[in-house]
């Protein structure tokens, strides 16, 4: 697979994201958004999704020259748009100010246009029911428009598949 001109060997791990998501917006839609302390909830539950991200997920995926620094070797998990999708980039605003995802109206991109990378799922409202509707993504590469590389994204769950860069299928192509 091409991702910004390197040919790398990727693995699709779309429904191993969909399990985590399922199983998170599960947990907080049926045991924690009726909480009477909405904002103790929302904290242990930011807590409880990142252990939930790391073992359910995370776990699974084989990660090369592992260190002791955690982001070191946190595996960059690249969010692909189908032929035709449309996305969502956030307007830069200043600091303290909110995040507005209308930098540009309509704005339709092909996994051959931009190249992201997950940062987390993201949904407009997140009380009382979560549906973990998008993948919130950096903009890694977006030749046409260079000035939002390095910006957030939305692009619509439904609308995309996550791929992982599997090492040990580099290593395998490379001796072949």
């Amino acid at each position: 697979m091409d991702f910004g001109g390197a040919s790398v060997a990727m693995r699709d791990i779309t429904e191993l994201m969909n399990a985590y998501r399922e199983c998170s917006r599960n947990l907080w839609n049926v045991y924690f958004s009726r909480r009477e302390d909405i904002g103790g909830s929302l904290d242990v539950f930011e807590q409880i999704r990142q252990l939930l991200f790391d073992s359910l997920v995370l776990s699974v995926l084989p990660c090369e020259g592992e260190t002791e620094a955690e982001d070191e070797h946190r595996p960059v998990l690249k969010v692909v748009p189908p032929e035709r999708a449309l996305i969502l980039i956030q307007r830069l605003s200043g600091p303290g100010e909110a995040g507005y995802w209308d930098q540009e109206k309509d704005l339709v991109v092909s996994p051959t246009d931009i190249t992201l990378a997950f940062i987390d799922y993201f949904d407009f409202s997140q009380i009382p029911i979560r549906d973990l509707r998008y993948y919130r993504c950096r903009v890694i590469s977006f030749p046409s428009r260079a000035n939002y590389e390095g910006r957030e994204a939305l692009l619509e769950v439904s609308d995309a598949s996550v791929f992982h860069d599997d090492p040990g299928e580099q290593k395998q192509a490379a001796e072949s």
